[in-house]
C-alpha cells in the first residue's frame, strides 16, 4: 500500500467514525502538485478536545494499536504513532484541533477541496489554507508556499481566463514572481482601470507592491499586513516592471516571511509560558 493510499483509507475510515477532519500538511502539498516525500499524516478536526478524541480513535479498527506521544500543546494538538515504516521509523497520526494560522473548522471546510488521492475521494485544506498553514518558522514550510503560490497563480489564471472581467480577480491575488512575470507578459498591466481594481482589491503586501508602481497615484489599499516604510519609500521611486520594482517586492517578501516567522515564534512562545510544568 502506498503513502497515498494509507492516507485515503485513514481519511475515509475517520469520516465512517463521524471525525470530521480535513487533510494538511505534506500530503495535501502532494495533492496540489508539489512532488515531495512525506511519512506523516496530518490533519485538522472539528472535534473540541483531545480528551475526545483519544476516545473515539481506538474504536477505528483499521489504525490498529494506537500509541499516543506526550506533547506540550495538550489542548490544541494531538499525536499518535500508528506502526512503523520499513526502516524503523514510526508512523505519525497527528490532529490540529486549534492553530493560530487556521480559521475556525466551519470556515476551513466551506473553502475545502475535495478530489482524488490514492484512489479515493479525499477532503483538503483549500490552496489558500494550506498556504497560510505553512506560514511557520520553518524554512522548509516557505521552500512549499514558494511552489505552491506559483500553482495558486496558475490556477487562477486558468480558472479566469474565459472571463472577461477576470483580469482585476486575478492580478488581486497574485503571489508568485513567476504570475507577476507572465501578467505583465501577457499585458494585463496595460489596463489602467483594471489594475485600480485591482490594487484596491488586493489584502496581501507582496501583491500590493507588485500593483502599486503602474498606478502609483492611488491610495495604498488596506492590508492584512502593512507595508514597512523602507518599502513604501522605495516604491515611490521605482518604475513599474523595472529590475528595481522586482527588487523591491522581494525585499516586501522578505519583510513579510520575517513577521510571519516573528508570529508564529511568539505564538509557541506564549503557549510554551502557559503549559503547566
Amino acid at each position: 500500500m502506498t503513502a497515498d493510499q494509507e492516507l485515503a483509507r485513514i481519511y475515509r475510515s475517520l469520516c465512517e467514525a463521524g471525525i470530521d477532519a480535513l487533510v494538511m500538511g505534506g500530503h495535501a502539498v502532494r495533492y496540489y502538485g508539489v512532488d515531495r516525500n512525506t511519512i506523516d499524516f496530518d490533519l485538522v478536526t472539528a472535534i473540541a478536545t483531545t480528551r475526545e478524541l483519544r476516545l473515539r480513535l481506538p474504536m477505528i479498527g483499521m489504525l490498529g494499536p494506537l500509541k499516543e506521544e506526550l506533547v506540550w500543546r495538550t489542548h490544541d494538538f494531538a499525536r499518535y504513532e500508528i506502526g512503523k515504516l520499513p526502516d524503523g521509523r514510526p508512523k505519525w497520526l497527528e490532529f490540529w484541533l486549534r492553530n493560530h494560522l487556521l480559521d475556525d473548522f466551519a470556515h476551513l471546510k466551506a473553502r475545502a477541496e475535495i478530489g482524488s488521492y490514492g484512489s479515493e475521494s479525499v477532503a483538503f485544506l483549500s490552496l489558500t489554507d494550506l498556504i497560510r498553514s505553512k506560514e511557520t518558522e520553518r524554512e522548509s514550510d516557505w521552500t512549499d508556499i514558494t511552489l505552491l503560490e506559483e500553482i495558486f497563480d496558475a490556477r487562477n489564471r486558468d480558472r479566469l481566463a474565459s472571463r472577461r472581467d477576470g483580469a482585476p480577480d486575478y492580478l488581486s491575488s497574485l503571489r508568485s514572481r513567476r504570475g507577476m512575470d507572465l501578467a505583465v507578459k501577457g499585458q494585463l498591466t496595460a489596463d489602467r482601470e483594471v489594475l485600480v481594481n485591482a490594487l484596491a482589491a488586493c489584502k496581501h503586501p507582496v501583491t500590493c507592491v507588485f500593483l502599486y508602481p503602474f498606478v502609483s497615484d492611488q491610495p495604498l489599499p488596506t492590508l492584512a499586513t502593512s507595508l514597512s516604510s523602507a518599502v513604501q519609500s522605495l516604491l515611490s521611486t521605482v518604475i513599474a516592471a523595472s529590475p528595481r520594482h522586482f527588487a523591491v517586492i522581494e525585499i516586501a517578501r522578505r519583510d513579510y516571511k520575517r513577521a510571519a516567522m516573528d508570529r508564529d515564534r511568539a505564538d509557541k512562545q506564549a503557549q510554551l509560558r502557559s503549559t503547566p510544568r
